[in-house]
């Protein structure tokens, strides 16, 4: 589970293994959030305060990936965290 607010992501670095099925749920906790990893086309809705949304990917590279608000500038005012894929 990783948690969103303005403008932070908890916890903000997540490890996997490679060949991993992850299976991720977003919850927000304040404001209007989505959650993104583009290297695995990995994306939620944006969702409202208190909602929750589910994805679900296999880590098939490893490498680290920032995962990210894509909502205004969320993501330049630090809402984004780290995928480490080893």
């Amino acid at each position: 589970t990783i948690t969103g607010q303005n403008f932070s992501f908890s916890p903000s670095t997540l490890t996997v293994q490679k060949g991993d099925r992850v299976k991720i749920t977003f919850k927000n906790t304040g404001g209007m959030h989505d959650f993104k990893i583009d290297e695995f086309s990995v994306a939620t809705q944006m969702i409202k305060s208190e909602a929750q949304e589910t994805v679900e990917f296999i880590a098939d590279k490893t490498g680290s990936f920032e995962y990210y608000c894509s909502v205004g500038s969320h993501r330049a005012m630090g809402m984004k965290g780290t995928l480490i894929v080893q």
